[in-house]
């Protein structure tokens, strides 16, 4: 009999990654407003109700409970936004200003 165990596992940049069973981290490209697209660490957990994403020197939380309304936050300090995600003609996703592109594990 065999046992499944989540072991650490490393991977080269851009690969998905398990943290734990309802985690996952993937490293895409993000950006803020009209800047530049950079490069992004994402991090959902659990997938499809609390993601992260870190890009240039920025921590975006955001949470999603179900009924449709994402919120969004700049760092912890910040207070709570409201947002509605879309896909922009890049094929990105963007919740306000921030958006991401790539193998976003979304669902």
């Amino acid at each position: 009999m065999f046992r499944l165990i989540l072991p650490m596992i490393l991977v080269a940049p851009g690969i998905v990654v398990p943290i734990h069973a309802d985690s996952l981290a993937v490293d895409v490209q993000c950006r803020w407003s009209y800047e530049d697209w950079e490069p992004c660490h994402f991090v959902a957990d659990p997938v499809g109700q609390s993601w992260k994403l870190a890009f240039n020197d920025r921590k975006i939380q955001f949470e999603h409970d179900g009924s449709g309304l994402m919120r969004m936050r700049v760092d912890e300090r910040s207070s709570w936004d409201i947002v509605q995600a879309n896909w922009n003609e890049n094929g990105a996703l963007c919740w306000g200003e921030v958006c991401a592109k790539g193998d976003l594990p979304m669902d």
